[in-house]
């Protein structure tokens, strides 16, 4: 195995696409603490541009989730032998030395066989001002909203069938894959999502974009998205801080994303790094 978790009683548990923390029996660690959560923290796997990356992230837990000692404001990237203390309880992170993406080590064949241009709906959310949030806040209370913040987001993405492909430190990136359904799903995400959005605490964006992608397989495709759209969605979500607006849509989106939503044009933008100027669209409800 490639990562893993050492127990206190010195157990190694693997660490796949994801592995939840928590005293509810579905998670992947099962915390003894009275003070623990149900589902408290969790380790999130992600693809760089070379390898698999590990992310530790609170989930809004009371208490709070420590690393190598301090509490963890925004997710964590984790290194080999660091030390993630949860209400006493200490677990140590252990990487590979020099592991490679889970997706390097398949044979040749299966990997061409996976590659894909998948259309895909891309979704950004993203904190706004968080530097300005994190001096405000003291380290528990900053804490404690950007891990509800987290966990109410990534709920009502993945319960309407999206997958979270990265943690961006303040923000979330994830995708559906197009099929006849997609549309559909996503609209409820949106739909929670902006339920959310409209409770100001902490104020985050929308951004939508609709392209494809490159996607290799492993672990169903995820956690492994590239190409240049994904930077594409990144650069809206700059241009929709610089508007000062709650949402941002590319044509692309707009021309596909289906009733109740309606879009209303923003007019055309420059996108750093892509020629020309951009039709930029907000959601109106």
């Amino acid at each position: 195995m490639n990562a893993w978790i050492e127990t206190p009683a010195g157990k190694q548990i693997a660490i796949e696409a994801n592995c939840y923390f928590g005293r509810a029996q579905s998670n992947t660690v099962r915390l003894e603490a009275m003070g623990a959560s149900r589902r408290h923290a969790h380790i999130h796997a992600q693809q760089s541009e070379d390898r698999t990356e590990f992310w530790l992230a609170d989930l809004g837990s009371t208490n709070g989730t420590l690393c190598n000692g301090k509490r963890i404001t925004i997710p964590h990237r984790l290194k080999d032998g660091d030390i993630v203390n949860i209400l006493g309880e200490s677990f140590v992170f252990r990487l590979e030395k020099g592991a490679m993406s889970p997706f390097d080590s398949m044979d040749a064949p299966s990997t061409v066989a996976l590659l894909a241009r998948p259309v895909c709906w891309l979704l950004m959310v993203d904190i706004k001002r968080y530097t300005s949030l994190s001096r405000q806040l003291d380290t528990n209370s900053l804490s404690l909203k950007i891990g509800t913040w987290l966990r109410h987001n990534r709920d009502a993405i993945e319960s309407a069938g999206g997958v979270v492909d990265k943690f961006l430190g303040d923000a979330i990136f994830a995708y559906w894959k197009n099929n006849a359904e997609a549309p559909a799903l996503v609209s409820r995400a949106l739909q929670q999502l902006m339920v959310l959005q409209q409770q100001r605490d902490p104020d985050f964006r929308i951004v939508l974009h609709h392209a494809a992608t490159t996607l290799e397989g492993g672990a169903g495709g995820a956690n492994n998205l590239s190409g240049p759209e994904i930077i594409y969605t990144f650069r809206l979500e700059k241009v929709c801080s610089g508007l000062g607006t709650d949402t941002i849509v590319s044509s692309a989106a707009a021309a596909v994303l289906p009733a109740p939503w309606t879009c209303e044009s923003m007019g055309r933008h420059p996108l750093d790094g892509f020629p020309g100027t951009h039709e930029v669209f907000q959601l109106v409800t």
